[in-house]
């Protein structure tokens, strides 16, 4: 069977208003409410967010959708996912018709799970290949803490060109722009691991949280201020010089977002050989330095905010070809020197899912030390 892009659709829609995670804001999907955040949901339960036992739980979930057992999956549907149904027996006739035109899945590709931005979520996400489809497939189960379904979405797997800086090799040696470990929320050059990836002009763009106990949040999601991640320090990520700034939008309320500037608060930093670092959605009058002022790796840029499109806090880094004239150009971006899942990374991209972190800065792996040799101290 060929399958159009509209030929597989959502099977359901979410069944309460939840922050996913953050999209390119010239294709924001349906996850990303402009509405304020409903009441957070009581947690606590046998499926802890990100927990292994989160993950078993969408493997399960996904295997009775494979097998049929759709009287088994209705049972696991939260009271507001039945309301948008409407009836077990209109999901029954509309699973087996979608299954009768995709077939079983043949291979497992690639999975993820992530934390919800603003609820006690995991969404367990599974790329697929089916019998009678001739494209990949998402599967997307967002699981409560209970193990219920909240939100179950099949969807075709866009195919996307990688453009033609998808192999660039930068010079900047970069490193990553914080202290401490983070969470990739969004990396990768596929539509599965980078929503990006969808987009022109944030192509290879890159999403970080800071997750704690596998939380982006302690208390009520509603404040900026219960995100582990707002206000910490940004930094630069190689030496360069400040080309361009906006620090004066203020911050959303968390699961809202505003289109009036969508970058928000920002700033760009020029590295030399048309390599450009830019970072969006930065808190409020957070840059501590000016345009024109020079910095170093490391120097502390702004904060992390959620300011522009941004509907909960993270940094959002990107590498490009310009300031902003001529039109700039996304560049595949390589850090250096930083730890990925526990394993030392020498050079690489990070990827959606993975924690990563710099690796302590040793005098071989300085800046300057990178592009000389490396000299025994002289003996007193």
């Amino acid at each position: 069977m060929t399958f159009r892009q509209y030929s597989i659709v959502a099977i359901l829609l979410f069944s309460i208003t939840v922050v996913g995670q953050t999209a390119a804001p010239t294709a924001p999907s349906k996850a990303h409410s402009s509405a304020k955040p409903a009441a957070a949901p009581v947690s606590g339960g046998p499926y802890p967010v990100m927990s292994s036992a989160a993950e078993n739980r969408g493997r399960q979930l996904f295997g009775m959708w494979d097998n049929g057992q759709a009287g088994a999956l209705w049972a696991t549907f939260s009271e507001g996912m039945k309301k948008n149904v409407k009836s077990e027996a209109a999901f029954d006739a509309y699973a087996k018709k979608l299954r009768e035109g995709m077939g079983k899945e043949t291979k497992l590709l690639q999975e993820t799970i992530l934390p919800q931005m603003l609820a006690p979520f995991t969404e367990y996400s599974r790329l697929s290949e089916y019998s009678k489809a001739n494209v990949r497939v998402v599967t997307t189960i967002l699981i409560d803490e209970h193990g219920q379904s909240q939100a179950f979405l099949v969807a075709p797997e866009p195919n996307l060109p990688e453009g033609r800086h998808a192999g660039y090799q930068d010079t900047a040696k970069l490193r990553l722009p914080f202290n401490g470990e983070w969470f990739v929320l969004q990396g990768g050059h596929s539509a599965f691991e980078n929503v990006y990836m969808r987009s022109e002009e944030g192509r290879f763009s890159v999403d970080f949280a800071l997750l704690k106990n596998s939380r982006s949040y302690a208390g009520s999601p509603e404040s900026n201020e219960s995100f582990y991640c707002f206000g910490q320090p940004v930094l630069a990520p190689a030496d360069g010089t400040v080309v361009r700034l906006e620090s004066g939008f203020s911050d959303n309320p968390p699961g809202t977002r505003t289109q009036d500037s969508p970058r928000g608060n920002f700033i760009t930093i020029s590295h030399g050989n048309k390599e450009f670092s830019t970072f969006d959605h930065l808190k409020q009058n957070s840059i501590p330095v000016k345009q024109g002022a020079t910095v170093k790796q490391g120097d502390v840029i702004g904060a992390c905010g959620n300011s522009g499109s941004s509907p909960a806090p993270h940094v959002h880094f990107q590498l490009q070809n310009s300031a902003g004239l001529p039109p700039p150009e996304p560049l595949a971006a390589q850090f250096h020197d930083y730890t990925a899942d526990g394993k030392p990374v020498e050079v690489g991209e990070p990827a959606k899912g993975q924690t990563i972190g710099n690796a302590p800065m040793t005098t071989s792996n300085t800046p300057a030390a990178k592009d000389q040799p490396t000299t025994e101290p002289v003996k007193k």
